[in-house]
């Protein structure tokens, strides 16, 4: 039989229904079957495009192929940060190229030209992503590039410590390293900088093409809700979707909540979602700043349906979970992110008035101002302390220092990405205050306590009975009770930077987090004061910080060993053995683990325990045992 004009027409399928939603969304067309307003909506949005104008020309009888002159444009001028980046680059080059050449390196060689592949990409990728550092992912990978490169300094210092031939020439690798380091941190400020970024403080919290896959999903399971996915041909199983669909409907139209029901269409729905997707223009800075001052209109209608749904239907229904899942996962991506900080960092503090927000700045800002200002003055005096002497001790007691100061720019990559005064990447930076509690030989929460016996003192606890070790330089003084091993110029820019990452006195830190607060939140392992919400603990976010220190350092053993003539012992720098003697790298974290847990109250536990995967049995295997 012939089908009648008056005959329904089928249902559009899912790629239907995709597309028809694609050309409302994209093209603000009413009804995406007309092809004359399809027509000239594409006109209208690509009405400066070359190829439009052409085609526009030619309805008017003109000739099609119609080619502007591109002129040249003048090269960019030079900024001072790429002039910096250049010179850190040659240094680096220059620094790999003298210890390949250099005859005594002639045993490592091949390592040294893995190093040099290695390093040169890792530069180029985290210059790549620090221009790009308004989106996430690349701002992320920036940071783990820069810390990629710290792990190298530090490596060439400990390799050149140990090799006292090629000492200098690893520590200027280092250095060079550290250069590349900071400009990388500069450059993701200046994307933030130069992108427009004065008043606002908003960043996407995930990436502006994750947005659209994050809307996708939450359409795809309000389908699995409402029925239509159900008509692909699912009888087999309950339909638990429906069920909770209607329940939902019906609770929703009970409570008055009209606005949050109209949600339940995936055409408003949709509309919704794409409002605060637009609002971000592509994830640049005009769009943040728009997102930061409207998008909590939708975002709160719908967190409001999210909190109105949660726990109102009977726990049975697999798709509505997913849905609110969903939309959780989009609203989320939508909170604000860390990383204003960064401005703080590459532009002068000069600009901070009137250029850069017209609030003032926070503590937090401040005290990482400071930090990075301590970690020069404090490198610039760790490079040339075995200059001095190279004997036995000194040797191990560099190696620490050197350690202390890759965590102190750890502990400024956390600061960078932070945004409260004391959150969990606050918190996991005053963790690396007890490692250096461990030399100042200071008590980490009360003050007025007797000071401990330092860990280079008359009672050195590393190997045994071994002597006192000797002063790195002969000039200089020293600070009392150290026994002439650290000059006091490093002791005091240890502990100015442990009295910023936490707090131990007023200054630096707010009104709300003293040093009574502080012992508080450690001893009752409180939540955060502040950033994102997180259901971790305060204690064990930084318990976890040094465990996971401890294992790093324990990971670089075998290539220590074939990099170096053995001057030092291995054992005596990595050895983690419980029976003996312990190596001065898990010894000096030990301790801070000490330290650490009695200012907690003995809260956490006295070691670090790695944790397995744990993987729930069969359910076949669960009813057997239950026979």
């Amino acid at each position: 039989m012939n089908e009648t004009p008056n005959a329904l027409s089928p249902m559009p399928d899912r790629q239907t229904l995709a597309i028809d939603n694609l050309i409302r969304r994209e093209l603000k067309v009413g009804d995406p079957r007309d092809p004359q307003a399809i027509a000239q909506a594409l006109a209208d949005r690509y009405q400066s495009d070359v190829r439009a104008q052409a085609i526009e020309g030619e309805a008017q009888g003109m000739p099609f192929l119609r080619t502007a002159v591109v002129r040249p444009s003048a090269p960019p001028p030079l900024a001072a940060t790429n002039i910096d980046l250049n010179q850190a680059r040659h240094d680096v080059d220059t620094d790999i190229a003298r210890l390949l050449d250099d005859n005594q390196s002639k045993d490592i060689r091949p390592e040294l030209e893995g190093w040099q592949q290695v390093i040169v990409r890792s530069i180029d990728e985290g210059v790549a992503a620090a221009r790009m550092s308004m989106d996430t992912r690349q701002r992320d990978k920036a940071f783990a590039m820069r810390r990629q490169l710290g792990d190298y300094a530090r490596l060439a210092r400990m390799i050149g410590v140990l090799t006292p031939d090629l000492n200098r020439s690893f520590r200027d690798l280092g250095q060079s390293l550290d250069e590349v380091s900071a400009v990388i941190l500069v450059l993701m400020g200046e994307a933030l900088a130069n992108l427009g970024f004065a008043g606002g403080h908003f960043l996407l919290q995930a990436p502006f093409t994750e947005l659209q896959a994050r809307r996708d999903a939450v359409l795809n399971a309000l389908r699995q809700v409402d029925g239509v996915a159900a008509m692909v041909g699912q009888g087999s199983t309950w339909p638990r979707g429906l069920q909770s669909y209607r329940q939902l409907a019906a609770m929703l139209e009970a409570r008055g909540q009209g606005d949050l029901r109209s949600l339940l269409g995936e055409g408003e729905l949709a509309r919704t979602m794409d409002e605060v997707v637009q609002l971000a223009s592509g994830g640049g800075s005009s769009g943040s700043r728009a997102i930061g001052a409207t998008a909590w209109g939708p975002l709160a209608r719908l967190n409001r349906f999210v909190q109105s749904t949660l726990g109102q239907i009977p726990n049975v229904s697999p798709e509505l979970a997913t849905l609110l899942e969903a939309l959780q996962l989009f609203i989320d991506g939508f909170m604000p992110a860390g990383g204003f900080r960064l401005l703080r960092v590459a532009r002068p503090s000069v600009l901070n008035y009137g250029l850069y927000g017209p609030s003032p700045i926070t503590p937090a800002e401040n005290r990482l101002m400071n930090v990075v200002n301590h970690r020069g003055t404090l490198a610039r005096q760790l490079d040339c302390l075995t200059d001095c002497a190279c004997d036995h001790d000194t040797v191990l007691a560099q190696i620490v220092l050197d350690k202390l100061l890759y965590d102190i720019d750890r502990s400024i990559d956390f600061y960078c990405v932070g945004d409260a005064d004391l959150g969990l990447p606050e918190a996991r930076a005053a963790a690396y205050s007890f490692l250096i509690d461990v030399i100042v030989a200071s008590n980490p929460i009360n003050a007025s306590a007797q000071a401990r016996e330092p860990f280079f003192g008359p009672m050195w606890p590393f190997r045994g009975n071994l002597q006192r070790p000797r002063a790195f330089c002969s000039t200089g003084t020293v600070v009392a009770g150290v026994a002439g091993v650290i000059p006091d110029a490093v002791i005091n820019e240890l502990d100015a930077i442990r009295r910023l990452l936490r707090p131990l006195d007023a200054n630096y830190w707010s009104v709300t987090t003293t040093v009574a607060s502080f012992e508080s939140i450690v001893k009752n392992n409180l939540s955060f004061m502040g950033g994102a919400p997180s259901a971790l603990r305060f204690v064990d976010v930084m318990h976890e910080e040094l465990c996971l220190q401890r294992d790093s350092d324990l990971q670089w053993r075998p290539l220590v060993e074939q990099m170096t003539i053995g001057c030092v012992s291995v054992e005596e720098i990595f050895d983690s053995s419980t029976t003996g003697p312990e190596g001065i790298l898990p010894l000096f974290i030990d301790r801070a683990l000490d330290l650490f847990r009695e200012a907690t109250g003995g809260g956490v536990p006295a070691s670090c325990t790695p944790l397995d995967p744990r993987i729930p049995p069969h359910f076949e295997q669960t009813l057997f045992d239950r026979l």
